[in-house]
């Protein structure tokens, strides 16, 4: 950048420069310094810092006494000196910053130089909080010429079209519309040399087309061509044609990058560590020769990166009952990660746009061509009826997307609870059922083990026999039983409750004595279910994860849904006026009345850039100094604490003591006898540490003492 460019934008966004200061003492000019002149070049400098840096260096001032052009000075004045001569010389030997240094000066150039200070909001406004209000002032005229320049073509426009449509006209009646949209062609000019600079040849072709297009349309307007509206749409085809082929390769360049992606592991699993399989078919791991990514050399690293795209992910706490050291597939890592996101969202951006143009836009210009080629004579209403259908369906989506996301988000974390209960369940069922096997298992097995031990007795009677059959079947009956009430549970540190129980304990408390199909209707309603902590914390993140999610998607929404709003509101006033503009071309008002003005369709426009405008002064003149704001505030809660110190001396004045409220003591915590020994063994410890401690010390400064008493004598 050229040094009188940088010196225009100085000068213009003099307002965020750090300000002079007063106090502080005024800074040699580098030149000066070296003793060149400002057009002097890189041998011209180097050759004076090497003469100054042997009139200023410290070691030469010593053999000299100290003594520099006749006066004497000191070694941090000499060493100050030094440091700012080779500041000098750093400077004004690099071109960039010696460009700098002569647009901006010592100040601005360190301003510029570091990023951290350059575009830090808060010193920023704390520079335009310094600033004079003339500098404010430019910053002012800068947002009025910008928001003048985007008005001034719609205004003209509005302007000519009001003309035309009145009786006695006016001055731009009569003039060309070519001459009209001046400045939109120098508008479309710029803009096509900033897709020339950045070799953008795709949107240049589709600026180019849009541009031709409206030229045609003025020169039809100012009768130069007479063609008809088919023909003369030709350029917005093309243009239509152009941008859909853009999201299509768009979609199929993300489509590639994402066939591309693959996590570092991956990588190293499968590429730099390509596994070798034995004649069994097993994979043979050899450590030694096992290389990470970070150990490849830059050649190696270029030819992966050429072939693929490495994607970071961020960690993920597992789920509850899952085993940590369980490998995650590389599908859903590679999802997570924050490259995947932003493809997705590319790709969904290109989708969107194929469904815009294919929906609203294409059959719009033919509706539009029907209507001015054939001179039908419907409502212009009807012309738009593809943009109201487009802009129905986005309003829908909205709404759509904020009352609809947080529930859904919600109710997905809730369905992985249930389903989270319910394994857990079913493996306490599993773990009881194996348990009650095991147990009649070991019963048959000591029943048998007893009827071969038993002899056997002939003759016995068949009641006895009965008798002892019915013995075990009662034993493993009762053991069945005692599984069943011992089934094992898990430990628990948070109980979670639905509304139906809590709501049901009191009168379950109250009376005990209800039907048995009366408990089990209420144990349908409500249910309670135990989890431990780390479950509960896992939940508990992923509703805040779920929430921050349905936020982000309503803020989107509510985006989207207030550009709907505002596009539907100038698209009804222009097709309002439009009704109205050839009602009267076909059929005159005979009392002369005419329509509204056209500047109705440019009021949203202009109602939103004068809040702009007025947001943007309110920022620029009533800024006010950070550190000024915090002292006050500061100052303004020691006038408070100040106003409670005055009320207690006061209320003590009065003979009133003040009232003070102390926090109950917290209950007091049963201790057993065994935890009350070890504290006190744990304080004895302690105690017999801190003594020897201090021992150690004290014998360590007698033995320094009597050291440095040896050295004296």
């Amino acid at each position: 950048m050229k040094t009188y460019q940088l010196k225009f934008l100085a000068w213009t966004f003099s307002a965020f420069l750090p300000p002079d200061d007063p106090d502080a003492e005024k800074e040699v000019d580098y030149y000066d310094l070296l003793d060149v002149t400002r057009a002097a070049n890189g041998d011209d400098i180097k050759k004076a810092y090497r003469k100054r840096s042997l009139q200023l260096h410290p070691d030469k001032l010593r053999q000299r006494g100290m003594r520099y052009q006749g006066e004497v000075i000191t070694e941090e004045e000499a060493r100050s000196r030094f440091q700012q001569m080779k500041a000098a010389y750093d400077t004004l030997s690099d071109p960039k910053k010696r460009e700098i240094y002569d647009a901006l000066g010592h100040r601005g150039m360190e301003f510029v130089i570091n990023p951290s200070r350059a575009w830090d909001p808060h010193i920023l406004l704390g520079n335009l909080a310094k600033s004079s209000v003339f500098d404010r002032a430019k910053l002012m005229a800068l947002v009025l010429v910008f928001f003048g320049l985007v008005l001034l073509q719609p205004i003209l426009v509005c302007a000519k079209v009001d003309q035309m449509l009145e009786e006695n006209g006016g001055a731009l009646e009569n003039s060309s519309w070519v001459v009209l949209l001046l400045p939109f062609w120098f508008f479309a000019a710029f803009y096509g040399l900033l897709l020339i600079i950045g070799k953008a040849a795709l949107p240049l072709l589709q600026w180019i087309s849009f541009v031709v297009g409206i030229l045609f349309l003025t020169l039809r307007f100012d009768k130069v061509l007479i063609w008809d509206y088919a023909a003369l749409f030709i350029p917005f085809y093309l243009w239509i044609c152009l941008r859909l082929f853009e999201a299509k390769k768009e979609m199929g360049a993300v489509q590639a990058e994402m066939s591309k992606m693959a996590t570092i592991e991956y990588i190293e699993k499968y590429v730099i560590n390509e596994k070798k399989q034995d004649d069994d078919g097993n994979d043979i791991e050899d450590p030694q020769l096992y290389r990470a990514y970070n150990d490849l050399n830059e050649e190696e690293r270029d030819q992966i990166n050429k072939k693929y795209i490495i994607v970071h992910v961020p960690p993920k706490a597992p789920a509850p009952g899952e085993d940590e050291d369980e490998e995650e597939d590389d599908l859903d890592r590679i999802e997570r990660s924050p490259e995947y996101q932003e493809a997705r969202a590319r790709h969904e951006y290109a989708s969107k746009s194929i469904h815009r143009i294919i929906l609203p836009e294409i059959p719009l210009i033919v509706l539009i061509i029907v209507h001015l080629d054939m001179n039908k004579n419907w409502n212009w209403g009807l012309t738009f009826l593809p943009l109201w259908i487009s802009m129905f369906f986005d309003c829908c989506g909205g709404c759509y997307g904020f009352f609809c996301t947080s529930a859904l988000a919600h109710i997905e974390v809730q369905e992985e609870m249930a389903e989270h209960f319910a394994q857990q369940q079913e493996a306490e069922n599993n773990e009881g059922g194996e348990s009650k096997d095991d147990d009649e298992d070991e019963s048959k097995n000591k029943d048998e083990e007893k009827g071969e031990a038993k002899p056997k007795e002939e003759g016995a009677d068949t009641a006895n026999g009965e008798k002892s059959d019915a013995a075990p079947a009662a034993e493993s009956g009762k053991s069945e039983k005692l599984d069943v009430d011992q089934k094992p549970r898990i430990d628990t540190a948070v109980s979670v409750k639905t509304e139906a129980t809590t709501q049901a304990e009191p009168e379950e408390s109250e009376g005990k004595s209800e039907a048995k199909s009366s408990d089990d209707e209420d144990d349908d309603e409500g249910f309670e279910f135990e989890m431990d902590e780390d479950t509960f914390h896992y939940y508990q993140q992923a509703e805040m994860e779920a929430e921050n999610k349905a936020t982000e998607a309503q803020s989107k929404a509510i985006g989207s849904f207030c550009n709907i709003i505002f596009q539907t509101l100038i698209a009804a006033l222009f097709v309002v006026k439009l009704n109205q503009v050839y009602d009267e071309k076909d059929e005159p008002d005979i009392d002369g009345t005419s329509s509204f003005s056209s500047f109705w369709i440019l009021f949203p426009f202009l109602l939103f850039s004068g809040c702009v405008i007025c947001c943007f002064a309110c920022a620029i003149f009533g800024a006010a100094n950070i550190d000024t704001a915090l002292s006050s505030d500061d100052a303004g809660e020691g006038e408070n604490n100040e106003g409670d110190g005055e009320e207690e001396a006061a209320a003590t004045d009065n003979g009133t003591s003040p009232v003070i409220v102390t926090p109950p003591p917290p209950p007091p915590q049963g201790e057993s006898l065994a935890q009350k020994k070890d504290d006190e063994t744990t304080l004895l410890v302690l105690n017999t540490v801190e003594a020897e401690v201090a021992g150690e010390v004290k014998l360590a400064a007698d033995t320094e003492e009597e050291s440095a008493m040896d050295d004296l004598d």
